[in-house]
């Protein structure tokens, strides 16, 4: 049997979340990070930011978790009042950071040629006794503060990578772990795949699923692919939880073979960038229905000017034959959509660069445009390389709307990529 877990409580805040105008993105990363440093989350809450909303909440929720981690609230407007609601609760002023206020002076100066106003500086400013949460992406500093009651409360701000950053270089991941030393621990991994559908991947570990006890698994699935949960629980006696993931990673690589592409964090153009950059190889792209999305997934990678050479959007027959060298009576005879169109893209765009590597996209994304022979969603991808060139059609699912097709396509082309650079079996056709 596992020891209990401390407990945890993911507090959003702000009216925009409530009124649904903004999607919260940060609850759920919370709830990961979290759960890897041994907190088992209790409850999710949305506070507005109206006068007294988060004292409210502070006084409600003081001792009933471990840890409670905010996001919002900690900019300069008039509607961000964490700080000052957190320091009324706690009976404490707020005081302020060594050398931030001197730092958020110059900042502004530096960058609107004049002096910064009071409110500005007041981000600089944390209740006494806190501990100041550094944020190098952006001007807000976080704090950590130990509540009347007993609860460390974590209070980050809102943006995503302001947040991201104050939770890791800042110190805040640090300043929680300290209230999950002496648990018995979780560890947490998920495993990405590309390639098939959830049923075919559910099939290969099925058994798995049915006898999760420890670890715990779970599955999901989106454009992006499908992913493993795998969650590991210290129990008396047994192995480390990591230890446990270990080996349920080792159990997975063995079932789920080329299909498995990563874990946790990594990315499916992390991977395909890195595998590029270490045989010191090339690629170019000629797309035309994911319209620059597969040149914008690699390109969201640092370093990778060092693997992209370049890439085109073609979307009309004109210039896929003016850019990319596409003959016009293959357009006539197969259509843009086809297996022969899709290589012809990738071997102009990869003699007209010359890279090491191609690869083309041309398909139907919908919602029109389709028909009995050719429906929407149908994509094919084409690869040129040192080994030749070919193509595979791909058949995707539709429902979820044109965006999602694009997505998927995305997946599948870098999916191609990445097996010829590792040696799997190619991507196997969708009908």
């Amino acid at each position: 049997m596992s020891a209990r877990q401390p407990e945890a409580l993911v507090l959003s805040i702000g009216e925009e979340l409530l009124q649904g105008r903004i999607a919260d993105s940060n609850a759920s990363e919370l709830a990961r990070e979290l759960l890897t440093l041994g907190f088992s989350v209790r409850r999710f809450l949305t506070v507005g930011d109206a006068p007294g909303d988060l004292q409210r909440a502070l006084q409600e929720l003081d001792g009933s978790v471990a840890v409670m981690v905010s996001s919002g609230g900690l900019g300069p407007t008039a509607d961000d009042r964490v700080r000052a609601e957190a320091a009324a609760y706690a009976g404490a002023e707020l005081v302020a950071v060594p050398g931030a206020v001197e730092e958020l002076t110059q900042l502004f100066l530096r960058n609107l040629s004049e002096q910064a106003p009071k409110h500005f500086l007041a981000q600089g400013f944390v209740p006494a006794g806190a501990r100041p949460i550094g944020n190098a992406s952006g001007t807000a500093w976080a704090f950590a503060l130990d509540l009347p009651r007993g609860t460390r409360y974590l209070a980050l701000p809102g943006p995503p990578a302001e947040m991201r950053a104050s939770l890791h270089a800042g110190g805040g991941a640090a300043a929680l772990a300290e209230r999950s030393a002496g648990s018995a621990g979780l560890a947490f991994r998920a495993f990405h795949t590309a390639g098939a559908p959830e049923s075919v991947v559910e099939a290969r570990i099925r058994e798995l699923l049915a006898d999760s006890q420890n670890p715990r698994y779970g599955i999901t699935a989106n454009a992006r692919g499908v992913t493993i949960s795998a969650l590991a629980f210290g129990v008396e006696g047994a192995a480390p939880p990591g230890q446990l993931l270990d080996e349920a990673g080792a159990v997975l690589r063995e079932r789920l073979g080329e299909l498995l592409w990563g874990s946790d964090g990594e990315t499916l153009p992390q991977v395909v960038v890195h595998a590029l950059r270490d045989r010191k190889e090339t690629v170019t792209l000629a797309e035309s229905c994911t319209g620059g999305r597969i040149a914008s997934a690699l390109t969201s990678v640092p370093g990778c000017s060092q693997v992209l050479s370049g890439a085109w959007i073609c979307y009309s027959n004109e210039s896929k034959i003016r850019e990319l060298g596409v003959a016009p009576e293959l357009l006539a005879r197969h259509g843009a959509v086809s297996e022969e169109v899709a290589i012809a893209m990738a071997a102009g765009a990869r003699a007209r660069a010359g890279a090491d590597w191609a690869i083309s996209a041309t398909g139907i994304a919908g919602p029109e445009g389709g028909s009995p022979e050719k429906p929407v969603g149908l994509v094919w991808l084409g690869v040129s390389g040192p080994a030749g060139d070919w193509a595979v059609r791909r058949q995707q699912w539709t429902r979820a709307g044109r965006a999602s097709v694009m997505q998927q396509s995305v997946r599948d082309a870098l999916d191609c990529l990445r097996r010829e650079l590792s040696g799997h079996p190619r991507l196997p056709p969708r009908l």
